[in-house]
């Protein structure tokens, strides 16, 4: 029989075990010096972000081979382009100016390098699925030279990624081209460069169910987030004063029909504008099928957006979830369908002369069917 200290020592070895095993990409815990997955993205110019490229078409640091990362359809239409990258993140393990390779860049890519840092163009990265971006180079204008000289271009060629990170978990990341370090590829000619890069490993308290506010804070201007409760009051007032002002002219108008029906009897109510109201209230409007059809799209968005602001109000949809809100849209957008084309056609069986158009199928022997087309009238 096993001794009470023997079961013990099993008991921590198996938690120390299971704690081991618990470190993954998946559930975004490292052990100390484990491999933390990046992936470079896309680059594009600042002012434009719709406009974006792959990483890999400016003349970087590129492995052998590139592998991409297999991509759902959100990320597709999201313009996502992930692939693996030469540099190197081991969880809390600092380095300082790593050297990623060594490049002889020639005109043609000093010019494909120029044009992008004409433009502004910034990169984007994901590690450990928290994105973040920096800007490849700078430009500045050669004020100093007689006659005007033109613009100088400098290639960032040193990158700090600055890692938060809490306990066992990754709460922040940042990355910074380091301009005291910068290739002049000003002239048209060729140019030895050698890329490097640093990561320091620094700790936070802030929690890792807290990591993606700064990402809300950022996507949001601090002057939107300001409650204008002045103009919020004004639009209620102005509302309210218009509903009073509606409501004042339909009592001026139906004063006397009002009073008239309250005296008179039930039989006599149907006069005035209100046997009009009857007599128009099912009568086919024109271009009745372009207006069901219209009534339809728009439940199928309404529902839509109602489930998507439950989705959001719940956190399975939060931004820079890479792809998430795409996925959705389309998944729900194929679902909600169903209510687009239900509510179509019970709009077309209320208001459509001939009402609806039922189709049976009798099978009879020998394998013959025949078919009625029978036609019921709306009541």
């Amino acid at each position: 029989m096993a001794k009470p200290h023997h079961l013990f020592l099993l008991l921590l070895l198996l938690c120390a075990t299971l704690e081991f095993s618990s470190s993954s990409p998946s559930d975004h815990l490292y052990n100390v010096g484990e491999l933390v997955p990046l992936f470079v993205n896309k680059v594009g110019p600042f002012n434009n972000p719709s406009e974006t490229y792959e990483y890999y078409d400016l003349p970087f640091c590129t492995p052998d081979p590139i592998v991409r990362k297999k991509e759902s359809l959100g990320e597709v239409l999201n313009g996502d382009r992930l692939s693996n990258a030469l540099y190197e993140f081991k969880f809390r393990v600092d380095k300082i100016d790593e050297t990623l390779c060594q490049k002889n860049l020639t005109i043609d890519q000093i010019a494909t390098f120029k044009r992008a840092i004409n433009r502004d163009f910034y990169f984007q990265f994901y590690l450990d699925d928290l994105p973040l971006w920096g800007f490849i180079g700078k430009l500045e204008e050669d004020g100093w030279t007689p006659g005007g000289g033109g613009p100088n271009y400098y290639l960032f060629t040193h990158v700090q990624f600055d890692v938060l990170y809490n306990g066992n978990r990754i709460i922040q990341v940042n990355a910074f081209g380091d301009p005291n370090r910068a290739a002049d590829i000003t002239k048209d000619v060729g140019v030895d460069v050698k890329f490097t890069y640093s990561v320091i490993w620094n700790a936070t308290k802030v929690r890792f169910e807290n990591r993606m506010d700064r990402y809300l804070r950022a996507s949001l201007m601090p002057v939107h987030q300001q409650v204008h409760w002045f103009s919020f009051v004004n639009s209620i007032v102005i509302i309210l004063l218009l509903i009073g002002l509606l409501a004042l002219l339909y009592m001026r108008h139906l004063r006397s029909d009002l009073k008239k029906y309250s005296n008179a009897n039930e039989e006599d109510n149907e006069v005035g504008w209100k046997s009009l109201q009857h007599g128009d209230v099912f009568r086919p409007p024109p271009n009745s099928s372009l207006l069901f059809a219209v009534v339809g799209t728009g439940t199928q968005l309404l529902i839509l957006l109602c489930v998507l602001l439950f989705l959001a109000l719940i956190g399975t949809l939060y931004p820079y979830n890479r792809g998430g809100l795409l996925n959705w849209l389309v998944l729900l957008y194929a679902l909600s369908s169903v209510f687009a084309g239900y509510t179509a056609a019970s709009f077309h069986g209320l208001f459509a002369e001939n009402g609806w158009v039922i189709l049976y199928i009798i099978p009879q022997e020998r394998q013959k069917c025949y078919t009625f087309n029978v036609i019921f009238n709306y009541l």
